[in-house]
C-alpha cells in the first residue's frame, strides 16, 4: 500500500475536495431548471473503484451524499469490473437504492485512466419532473408517482442509450428541461474524470483505493473518538409527524458503547398507504448519518469512513423503512423529523452540541401551459426558521437538514405566472429562551394578471399539528399557518389531505405562514441587549419583551 504523509494527505484530500465543488458549480451553471439551478437541489461526489465514498462538495445535498455510496456499489452488482468500460454513464432513480423518491436522478460514471478503471464519480440531483400525478397527497404507490429507472447506462462506451432518453421525452412534463439537467449531471461528471485523473497522474498513484482507504481510516477514528467521549447508554426520544391528518410516530433509540452507535426505529408508525410518506431504509439511514455528523464530528469533511461506527434500524414495513410499492414522493415530510429525534435523544449526554427544533422547509410548485403553447414549471423553495443552539440564535431561515437554497423570488416569477407579493419575518414568531430560534416567515402569492386560466400551486406544508420543540425552558416555535382569501385552512390539517390550492382570480391570495424555529434555555436569562437588538429588527415587539422576556427595550 502507498503510504502518504499527514501533510501530503492533507493536500490531496482538499484538492478532491476541489474537484467536488468544481463538479458542483459545473451542475449550477449548466442546469435550467429551478430547482437545481436555483434551489441547488443536488449534491456531488468522489468515491473509489469499490464505491467508497471519499469526498463531496460542501454545498451538496447531504442525503444525497449519503446515499451516493450505496447506488455505486448497486451499479457494481449489476455491471461488475471487468464489464465498465470508457464511456460508460450509468443512470438510475431507484427510491430503495437512491435517495427515497423518483425525482432523485442519481448519474454516475466511471473513471479511467489511460484505459485503466481507477474510481467513480457521480452526484444525484432532484428532477424538475418524473412524471406521475402533480398532487403527490392522493398517490397510493409508486407507480402513480412517475417514471421507475433500474440501473441502466444512460451512455454506452461514449454512446447515447436512445431508449432512455426517449423514456424521458416521452413521459416527463417539459423534457427539455429535464434532460438539459440530466445532461448537465453528465458534464460535472465530465469534469470530475479529468480533474481526479491529473491529480492521479501528478501524484503519480495507481488508483484512488490507497488514498481512499487513508482518508477514510482517519475520518473512522474521528468519529471513534468522538463516540468514546459520549457516556455508554440508552437514548430515546419520539417525535410526531403531521401524516395525513392523523400523525406519525418516530421512535428512536440510540445505543452508544465504546466507540460504536446504533439507532433503532422500532416503535415507528407503520407505513401509510397515501401520500407518499413513507421513507424506503436508505433514505432514512442517510438522515440518522448526518445529523450524528454534525453533531460528533462537525470539522472532519465527510466520508464513507465517518460512518462505519454507526448501525442503522429499522423494522421492515414502518415510515422509516418501507416496502415496495408503496408511495414515497413526499418522503421528506417524514424523513426531515429524524434529525429532531436523534437531537432529542442525545440533548440527555450531549446538551450543549444539540439545537432546538427547527422550523422545516416546505416547497412549492407551479405548472402548466402558457398561451402559446410553451411550458411553465418553476419550484419555490422557502426554508423554516431555525433552531438556536447552546451557541446562539436560531442561523436565519434555511433547509436544515437540507442544503438547498432559498429560490428568489424573481426567478420563481420569471419562470412562472405567479407574483410573489410579500416576503417578511413574522414579529413575535421565534421561538423564546436565552438563545431564540429564527422566526418564521410569511409569504403571499397571487396569480399573474396575465395568465387568464386558473393557476394551481402545488405544495405539502411541514409542521400543520406539531411546532419546532423547544428545549431546556425554551419555547416552541409557531406552526405553518395556510390562509387562501382570509381563510384559515391550516386550523384543521384533515382540510390540506389535497396537495394543491387553486388561484382562479387575480384577486386571490394565498398566504403560507412558514414555521419557526424554537428556543434553547429560559427566555429570562436572555441578555437585554440581545432584546433590544430583536426590537429594532421587528423580530420581536416592545409587548412581547417584556411580557415573554420581562425586559423594557430602549
Amino acid at each position: 500500500m502507498k503510504e502518504f504523509d499527514l501533510v501530503t494527505l492533507e493536500i490531496i484530500w482538499s484538492r478532491l475536495l476541489n474537484v467536488t465543488e468544481e463538479m458542483w458549480t459545473t451542475i449550477l451553471r449548466t442546469a435550467v431548471s429551478t430547482i437545481i439551478a436555483s434551489a441547488n437541489d443536488f449534491g456531488c461526489e468522489i468515491m473509489d473503484k469499490d464505491g467508497r465514498s471519499i469526498a463531496h462538495a460542501y454545498r451538496s445535498m447531504p442525503v444525497f451524499n449519503m446515499t451516493m455510496p450505496n447506488v455505486t456499489k448497486e451499479i457494481l452488482k449489476k455491471y461488475p469490473e471487468k464489464s465498465i468500460k470508457p464511456g460508460d454513464v450509468f443512470l438510475t432513480n431507484d427510491p430503495w437504492m437512491c435517495a427515497g423518491h423518483l425525482p432523485d436522478i442519481a448519474v454516475v460514471t466511471p473513471i479511467f485512466k489511460e484505459n485503466m478503471f481507477v474510481g467513480f464519480v457521480g452526484n444525484i440531483a432532484n428532477t424538475s419532473d418524473i412524471g406521475g400525478s402533480l398532487d403527490e397527497k392522493r398517490v397510493t404507490d409508486s407507480y402513480e408517482e412517475g417514471i421507475f429507472f433500474p440501473i441502466c447506462k444512460l451512455y454506452d462506451g461514449g454512446k447515447p442509450n436512445e431508449l432512455v432518453f426517449d423514456m424521458f421525452k416521452w413521459n416527463v412534463r417539459a423534457p427539455e428541461m429535464v434532460l438539459t439537467d440530466i445532461e448537465a449531471q453528465v458534464a460535472a461528471n465530465e469534469v470530475g474524470s479529468k480533474r481526479v485523473v491529473a491529480l492521479i497522474e501528478e501524484y503519480n498513484l495507481g488508483d484512488l483505493s490507497d488514498l481512499s482507504y487513508q482518508i477514510r481510516a482517519r475520518s473512522e477514528s474521528a468519529m471513534r473518538k468522538a463516540i468514546e467521549e459520549i457516556a455508554d447508554g440508552v437514548y430515546t426520544n419520539e417525535v410526531y409527524t403531521d401524516g395525513m391528518g392523523v400523525p406519525l410516530k418516530i421512535a428512536v433509540k440510540i445505543t452508544v458503547s465504546g466507540d460504536e452507535i446504533s439507532v433503532d426505529y422500532t416503535g415507528s408508525s407503520p407505513q401509510v398507504d397515501r401520500g407518499g410518506l413513507n421513507c424506503t431504509l436508505i433514505y432514512s439511514t442517510g438522515h440518522t448519518l448526518y445529523p450524528l455528523a454534525c453533531l460528533l464530528t462537525p470539522g472532519v469533511p465527510v466520508n464513507e469512513g465517518c460512518f462505519a461506527p454507526i448501525n442503522t434500524y429499522a423494522p421492515e414495513g414502518t415510515i422509516i423503512n418501507c416496502t415496495f410499492p408503496i408511495s414515497v414522493g413526499s418522503r421528506l415530510n417524514t424523513g426531515w423529523y429524524i434529525h429532531g429525534a436523534i437531537f432529542g435523544a442525545l440533548a440527555q449526554v450531549i446538551p450543549k452540541r444539540i439545537q432546538a427544533g427547527n422550523g422545516l422547509m416546505s416547497g412549492l410548485r407551479t405548472y402548466g401551459f402558457h398561451d402559446d403553447g410553451r411550458v411553465f414549471n418553476a419550484h419555490l423553495f422557502s426554508g423554516g426558521g431555525r433552531g438556536a443552539s447552546s451557541a446562539g440564535d436560531g442561523m436565519g431561515l434555511n433547509m436544515f437538514p437540507s442544503s438547498a437554497s432559498n429560490v428568489p423570488v424573481e426567478v420563481f416569477e420569471l419562470n412562472s405566472p405567479a407574483l410573489v407579493l410579500s416576503k417578511e419575518f413574522i414579529e413575535d414568531s421565534a421561538g423564546a429562551g436565552r438563545y431564540r430560534g429564527s422566526p418564521g416567515l410569511k409569504v403571499t402569492i397571487a396569480k399573474s394578471a396575465n395568465y387568464p386560466r386558473p393557476l394551481n400551486i402545488y405544495f405539502h406544508p411541514n409542521r400543520l399539528s406539531f411546532p419546532a420543540s423547544g428545549v431546556f425552558g425554551g419555547s416552541s416555535g409557531k406552526k405553518t399557518r395556510v390562509v387562501l382569501n382570509g381563510k384559515v385552512l391550516s386550523d384543521d390539517p384533515k382540510a390540506l389531505t389535497q396537495g394543491y390550492l387553486t388561484l382562479e382570480k387575480e384577486s386571490d391570495r394565498l398566504e403560507l405562514h412558514f414555521p419557526s424555529g424554537a428556543g434553547m434555555g429560559d427566555p429570562s436569562e436572555r441578555e437585554l441587549s440581545l432584546v433590544e437588538l430583536d426590537v429594532r429588527d421587528g423580530i420581536v415587539s416592545r409587548d412581547a419583551a417584556m411580557e415573554i422576556y420581562g425586559k423594557k427595550s430602549a
